[in-house]
């Protein structure tokens, strides 16, 4: 795996992050950049840097033009967790960690619906639970895409 696959794979992230779903679909776009994110951390060997998901969650907030440090917090956070249960989590086949990828994907937009607030009032909406929900479910397909690009052999069940 080059590191060019992982820019071509995190642009390709970033680019499915901005699509335009529409009014009426807004709430069940997922963030493919923390999909993304945690994917790599799942698959690889625990060295995913806390300082290189920080850069990625600062050029997500600057493509999407939210407050700055948003979406790095939030994805830091969820990292954060996530190592502190890794070894667990790595021995599930990816469709029983549902439950703790939709853990993940919703602390993930809390923080970052925290940090927003900071700046704006904050609005919540129960709609803020379908994108990670969404997220979730998506994630067995998710990885077998992925372990299809990146030519893995993972032994999953």
């Amino acid at each position: 795996m080059t590191i060019l696959t992982w820019i071509l794979a995190f642009l390709a992230a970033f680019v499915a992050t901005t699509l335009p779903f529409g009014p009426v679909y807004a709430s069940l776009h997922p963030d493919f950049v923390a999909l993304l994110v945690l994917y790599w951390a799942i698959g690889g060997n625990g060295s995913l840097g806390y300082t290189l998901v920080w850069g990625i969650g600062l050029l997500q907030d600057l493509i999407l033009g939210d407050v700055l440090g948003a979406h790095a917090m939030g994805l830091v956070v969820m990292l954060y967790l996530l190592y502190l249960g890794l070894t667990r989590v790595r021995r599930l086949p990816p469709w029983e960690q549902l439950f703790f990828i939709f853990l993940l994907l919703l602390t993930e937009r809390l923080v970052v619906w925290l940090w927003q607030g900071w700046t704006t009032p904050p609005r919540w909406h129960w709609a803020l639970l379908v994108g990670p929900a969404f997220g979730a479910a998506l994630w067995p397909l998710w990885t077998y895409l992925l372990d299809r690009v990146f030519h893995r052999q993972v032994g999953r069940s």
